[in-house]
């Protein structure tokens, strides 16, 4: 039996490259006031992962709101914006390590998020990424997001390589769910999400920094190689 690296790392953005969800929440927070609706952190973050869309039809049907929802979308990405250009972004633990050994390993990284394509490019920049993950799967390139495969599934065809052979990389629930049903192996990173509940979604293993994920290749002797590689 021989040991191969991965072909592609697929890797979400909000809470597993950038700490955003803080600010997500301050953005979410500050529109829905403007409309009205106050919201604790906690509903908030039971969102993590979901389509903002779906939440905020959730809270217009529970409120008696009748506005349209891709406005508010809009007003509360504004204040994301606004937001991430202010106080800035910081990277996730380990983000760059294992992105410059995939560098070097010549494993390809895919950005799967969620988020829109213009907040993603945004926050990319402003950690000084922007150049190095230009491959991107974002909110306007499938109708079913996250918990469903397809983003999953439309990174590894767009990257011409089997779900199976890519490694993925989420925080929260939700996304680690989309990983899981797509056929890729899924690590979680332990954030807002604890280890029990990204393992109880699929997760193979849970890390607090994704450097410990270096090397990506086994080495000999090498414990848990089944969670670094494929074997064929």
């Amino acid at each position: 039996m021989s040991t191969r690296t991965f072909a592609a790392i697929l890797l979400d953005f909000d809470g597993t490259t950038v700490d955003s969800e803080p600010l997500h929440c301050r953005a979410h927070q500050q529109f829905l006031r403007s409309q009205g609706i106050d919201i604790n952190e906690a509903e908030i973050y039971g969102n993590v992962g979901k389509s903002d869309r779906l939440f905020y039809l959730d809270l217009m049907a529970r409120h008696g709101k009748q506005a349209d929802v891709f406005r508010w979308m809009e007003g509360k990405t504004d204040l994301l914006l606004e937001i991430y250009r202010s106080d800035g972004l910081v990277l996730r633990p380990g983000v760059k390590d294992l992105l410059d050994h995939a560098f070097e390993q010549g494993v390809t990284v895919c950005l799967v998020t969620s988020t829109e394509r213009r907040v993603a490019q945004v926050g990319l920049e402003i950690v000084g990424l922007d150049r190095r993950l230009m491959s991107r799967v974002c909110y306007e390139d499938v109708e079913r997001r996250k918990p469903a495969p397809d983003p999953y599934l439309l990174a590894a065809k767009r990257l011409g390589v089997p779900p199976q052979r890519c490694l993925a990389l989420e925080d929260s629930v939700n996304g680690t769910i989309a990983a899981v049903s797509s056929g890729a192996l899924t690590v979680g990173l332990v954030g807002l999400t604890s280890a029990a509940d990204l393992l109880a979604a699929g997760a193979k293993r849970c890390v607090h920094s994704l450097a410990e994920l270096i090397p990506l290749r086994a080495q000999p002797g090498a414990t848990n190689t089944f969670r670094r590689v494929i074997t064929s």
